[in-house]
């Protein structure tokens, strides 16, 4: 039972960092991509930190921390994150370094370690990844793949994306996520930036049948995020993330 939860939560919610936009539009944005999504720019350096309580579940929530700094074409960074649950934790720490060969392309790699912790002694888990990012105009793909290698066997998750920019002010993005060779989750959202200073983002997942909805205000150098994301058997969880970009 104490490892269904643990494993249930995990999928559910995820040990990458808690980020609000990351959640609602269902793929990753640091990488060196900084608040791409919402406001289509790179922004580095970055320091962000985050905090989702789930499920209004007491001692039930997911945090963590991560920063990154490019230096010329080159980009490196650095994330962590624990998962933390009334029968055990899941924690997950790597640094990240990436490259921009020209405005039209980037990539990362990744590595660092996963411990989870059931009442008992930690399990410590090997993750690798890499991560991609396309821009064709108005349009952007993107690829990430990351590999959990623990002793029991290896876990392969591939996600894949596409941002599309509808004029100034709107940005459609489509993504889906594969468990080996399965797909397991598909979702879209839609970011709407309402004035300079405030984003609106709506999405739905359709692999945890989840609806999410959060506000994004900038102002100057930072950036506040806040969002709710509701289960329909589970109920709501709420998250809020603060960055710092230069």
């Amino acid at each position: 039972m104490c490892a269904v939860l643990v494993g249930a939560t995990s999928a559910l919610a995820g040990v990458e960092f808690p980020s609000v936009i990351d959640r609602v539009v269902g793929i990753r944005t640091d990488a060196g991509a900084g608040d791409f999504v919402v406001s289509g720019r790179r922004g580095l350096p970055c320091a962000e930190a985050g905090d989702v309580e789930l499920f209004g579940i007491a001692g039930l929530r997911v945090s963590g921390a991560r920063a990154s700094s490019d230096f010329g074409a080159c980009s490196v960074g650095a994330s962590a994150s624990q998962l933390m649950s009334p029968v055990g934790s899941e924690t997950r720490a790597y640094l990240e370094g990436g490259y921009q060969a020209s405005a039209r392309w980037l990539c990362a790699v990744r590595a660092g370690t996963e411990i989870v912790s059931i009442e008992g002694p930690g399990e410590s888990a090997l993750v690798t990844g890499v991560f991609s990012r396309a821009n064709l105009g108005a349009v952007s793909a993107i690829a990430d793949v990351d590999v959990v290698s623990r002793e029991s066997g290896r876990d392969v998750d591939v996600t894949l994306g596409v941002v599309a920019r509808a004029g100034r002010t709107t940005t459609i993005v489509g993504s889906a996520r594969f468990d080996g060779t399965q797909v397991v989750a598909a979702g879209v959202a839609l970011v709407s930036r309402l004035a300079g200073a405030l984003a609106l983002l709506a999405g739905y997942d359709d692999g945890t049948e989840s609806v999410r909805g959060a506000a994004v205000v900038s102002l100057s150098r930072w950036r506040v995020s806040t969002g709710v994301f509701y289960h329909g058997v589970l109920g709501v969880s709420h998250g809020v993330t603060v960055a710092w970009t230069r």
